[in-house]
């Protein structure tokens, strides 16, 4: 097994790694034109994932790859598949480097099935189905496009699905593997090669592509009644050389299946021959019919809200944790469901308040149970793109998070993950920086090293927030509480020190009245000054020429009556001690005189003085 390293990071040679080492197979599934995919189950949490693992050429080829891959770890969209991560491995058995995606698992199974099952039993394929499925497929398509990522590969067995009627796009690639001619003239599979547009065929890509691949899913999902697997194999092959084949297809489907004209409609118009006649996913905003199924699924797209039935929310009056979750579960689809639904229970504190007995009881258990944390999970992930409904989410998820059981749970489903993209994409949004500071806090505190990488990524996205709002005295004291338990689990990096230095400092002079601030800013110093010298330098005389240690000393002046903030600056001194004679010289003539001064004012308080002490004396010694 061996590396390249993880996205965001400078490649390296392959070695010995133990990226595939956390994961179990539990299943193999079959290989496809690009490589083959697994079912895995992380080691340490239990969760499953889809790993799929692509051969690549050469290590050029797989660190371009690595590259290339950093647009899909950014895709949030409730009906695509989500993406963990990305790493290298070489197996040794047949000395060969694949590339690996780590995604979420979907366990109901995929489109292709429901297309087989149904073709089997001749049965016809509801169109309320068909219009949600072109819903979700459609709005995806139109987000993935915009952020100039095409698919390529879309096909019935890429549709994996969370439930009956809701669809989610997987196995995207990065497009340098998944246009590798060699790969496509040797090794497509057949089910591919019959989706593809015709211009796929000879290796050319546009996003219209996609509409065709889509336009041959929808003409298979309205044949499961009246054509064999081996006609309509045979009918996406037509299409392709014979577009007048389509025409006395579609009249079959009116004679004997049934579905409305509009559907109908649709076909001719995705199944253009040539891509510059073919629509995109936006042009397909124009068809009326595309706007009905839009607003069907809720999607913004369509210009209309979807309503809930009359009175529903009434059940939120009074409710408890297991009726707002029951509504939440019913009604997944409708935003305004889930927002009513969430703001009701960070209101729910009071309502717990009146509670006695067994009714308390019981309501503790189910406010700090599993199925509340996998439905605020599941929230988030539907609604990415929602920035209300994720913080008012959040804000119930700090609620819980005082609980060590929730907020392991909360890291058990992988949400840090999700957290750490986010904050990333939201730093326009000072009230979402602040709560996903809050919460990242809560689940670093509970984490373990499967959740490294995702949290050293968090590093330089609290950096920028702290450049961007140094003045946000609240949300600065937030950023640096988030700061100081990343220093104090190791995942601030070495090359990350001196900056994170410099901005803890900047942050003490500019909101050093601030007493939580002040303690947590001289813990996270401490942490990472105990890590690194640079960091004890830095203290001591930062970019900028003034020392940090006037800040620090000003720190004292302001909060010298306040027992925790006076021991996190002793500690701090008594660390910055260790490092040689020339900074203890130039620490000593700043401190002396204030370590006196602490010795004097706390001689009650043993801790306190014993490390006034313990840093004079490595001081001068």
């Amino acid at each position: 097994m061996g590396t390249s390293g993880r996205c965001g990071r400078k490649p390296i040679r392959p070695k010995l790694n133990p990226d595939m080492d956390k994961y179990r197979v539990l299943e193999e599934w079959g290989a496809g034109a690009f490589g083959v995919t697994c079912l895995v189950e992380e080691i340490e949490e239990g969760r499953k994932y889809a790993v799929k693992k692509v051969e690549c050429i050469d290590e050029q080829e797989a660190n371009l790859a690595l590259e290339e891959a950093k647009s899909l770890l950014e895709l949030q969209h409730p009906h695509i598949c989500s993406y963990k991560e990305f790493f290298m491995l070489w197996d040794h058995k047949i000395s060969s480097l694949f590339f690996c995606l780590v995604m979420d698992y979907c366990d109901h199974g995929n489109l292709e099935q429901i297309v087989r099952e149904n073709r089997r039993q001749g049965k016809i394929i509801d169109e309320k189905i068909i219009q949600r499925f072109l819903g979700q497929t459609i709005d995806a398509l139109i987000y993935v496009h915009n952020k100039s990522v095409t698919h390529r590969n879309l096909k019935p067995s890429n549709i994996l699905m969370k439930r009956e009627d809701f669809f989610v796009i997987s196995d995207f690639l990065p497009q340098t593997l998944a246009t590798d001619e060699m790969k496509l003239k040797i090794r497509v599979d057949p089910e591919r090669k019959i989706f593809m547009a015709p211009e796929s065929l000879e290796s050319m890509y546009t996003d219209k592509s996609d509409i065709w691949s889509l336009g041959c899913i929808l003409l298979d999902l309205m044949t499961t009644s009246i054509k064999t697997d081996a006609e309509i194999v045979q009918l996406l092959e037509e299409v392709k050389l014979k577009p007048l084949s389509l025409q006395k297809n579609l009249e079959e489907i009116q004679d004997k299946v049934g579905y409305s004209e509009e559907l109908r409609q649709l076909l001719p118009k995705m199944l253009k021959l040539h891509s510059e006649e073919r629509p995109s996913a936006t042009d397909l905003l124009r068809e009326p019919y595309v706007i009905q199924f839009l607003a069907l699924i809720g999607s913004s797209l369509s210009g209309i809200k979807k309503t809930l039935p009359p009175g529903i929310l009434d059940e939120l009056k009074d409710g408890n944790v297991e009726k707002v979750m029951g509504l939440m579960k019913r009604y997944p689809d409708f935003e305004d469901a889930q927002l009513s639904a969430l703001k009701h229970l960070t209101s729910y504190d009071s309502g717990r308040d009146a509670m006695e007995g067994e009714d308390e009881d019981e309501e503790e258990q189910r406010w700090a149970g599993d199925d509340l944390v996998i439905t605020l999970v599941e929230a988030v992930r539907t609604y990415p793109q929602k920035a209300e409904l994720i913080s008012v989410t959040f804000s119930v998820m700090i609620m819980i998070s005082a609980s060590a059981q929730t907020a392991e749970m909360l890291r058990r489903t992988g949400f840090l993950l999700d957290l750490v993209r986010i904050m990333a994409r939201s730093l326009e949004n000072r009230d979402m920086c602040q709560s996903c500071c809050a919460l990242l806090w809560s689940l670093a505190m509970t984490e373990n090293q499967t959740d490294g990488e995702c949290l050293k990524d968090a590093v330089p996205v609290i950096c920028a927030l702290l450049t961007k709002y140094r003045t946000d005295g609240p949300l600065v004291e937030s950023a640096c509480t988030a700061l100081w338990i990343l220093g104090v689990k190791g995942h601030i990096m070495a090359e990350q020190t001196e900056t994170v230095t410099l901005l803890l400092l900047a942050a003490l002079k500019a909101h050093s009245q601030r007493p939580v601030l002040a303690k947590n800013v001289c813990s996270a110093l401490t942490s990472l000054v105990v890590n690194s010298e640079l960091a004890a330098y830095r203290v001591l005389v930062p970019a900028a020429g003034a020392s940090g240690l006037s800040v620090i000393k000003e720190l004292y002046r302001l909060h010298a009556d306040d027992p925790e903030i006076v021991e996190n600056i002793c500690l701090l001194f008594s660390e910055m001690a260790y490092y040689g004679s020339t900074h203890a010289e130039l620490l000593l003539q700043h401190v002396d005189q204030l370590l006196g001064d602490i010795k004097e004012r706390f001689e009650s308080l043993e801790e306190i003085t014993t490390l006034a002490d313990t840093a004079l004396s490595r001081l001068k010694s």
